[in-house]
């Protein structure tokens, strides 16, 4: 991501609150041909969960929370779209929904087992390491953070280099996970999920020594 070209890209779509809530209802159906991986995402991300309160950061349809929901874990999402929460609610009419920015969490430290996001956080507009950090302060100590978005792949090519403009055409870019959260102080892994090893499985497994307890 050094090329000139490249940082010079900008965005051809706003993803805008406005427009998630025009294309709410038809959204599901635009991801899967846009975006079909993204399911890949949320059930990797969901996998081997024990049963627990589940917060998804920026829940969109509800795809992610419906698979929680499937596993027995108590679902809670929020997203800054009024129409993709009413699609949310369709899907998992039990949970828990509130209309809010995933830069400031409405809710108290160390609450929730479980939270995560898929396909929101490498948006080529967003501050990741707040995000992050807000993730990670509502976490309980013996919680999991998960993530299955678009990232900085470790191989190069004229094939990932095209498909890092065509993601920064479509409003993403990809982030460093691992060093974003080693800069909060925190140990994250992650699964090549696709794409190069442009979508990727992204999990938080400990905090580093001296690391933040609850990042502020």
């Amino acid at each position: 991501m050094n090329d000139k070209n490249m940082s010079s890209l900008k965005p051809i779509i706003s993803w805008t609150p406005s427009l998630y809530d025009r294309i709410s209802n038809q959204y599901d159906r635009l991801a899967r041909w846009l975006f079909p991986i993204g399911d890949l995402g949320r059930e990797r991300v969901v996998s081997g969960l024990e049963p627990g309160q589940i917060l998804d950061i920026a829940c969109g349809t509800g795809s992610l929370l419906e698979k929680a929901h499937q596993s027995g874990l108590a679902c809670i999402g929020i997203d800054t779209s009024r129409g993709m929460l009413r699609e949310t609610k369709k899907k998992v009419p039990s949970a828990d929904l509130v209309q809010a920015s995933f830069y400031a969490l409405p809710f108290s430290d160390n609450q929730f087992d479980y939270v995560v996001e898929t396909n929101a956080v490498s948006g080529a507009d967003i501050n990741p390491g707040q995000v992050l950090r807000e993730m990670l302060r509502v976490c309980n100590d013996k919680g999991e953070i998960r993530l299955g978005d678009y990232g900085s792949s470790l191989q190069d090519g004229i094939l990932i280099r095209i498909l890092i403009k065509i993601g920064i055409l479509l409003g993403d870019y990809p982030h460093n996970y691992q060093e974003l959260f080693h800069e909060i102080g925190y140990k994250a892994e992650f699964e090549d999920l696709g794409w190069g090893g442009m979508y990727q499985y992204i999990r938080v497994v400990k905090r580093l020594e001296g690391g933040e307890s609850h990042p502020s």
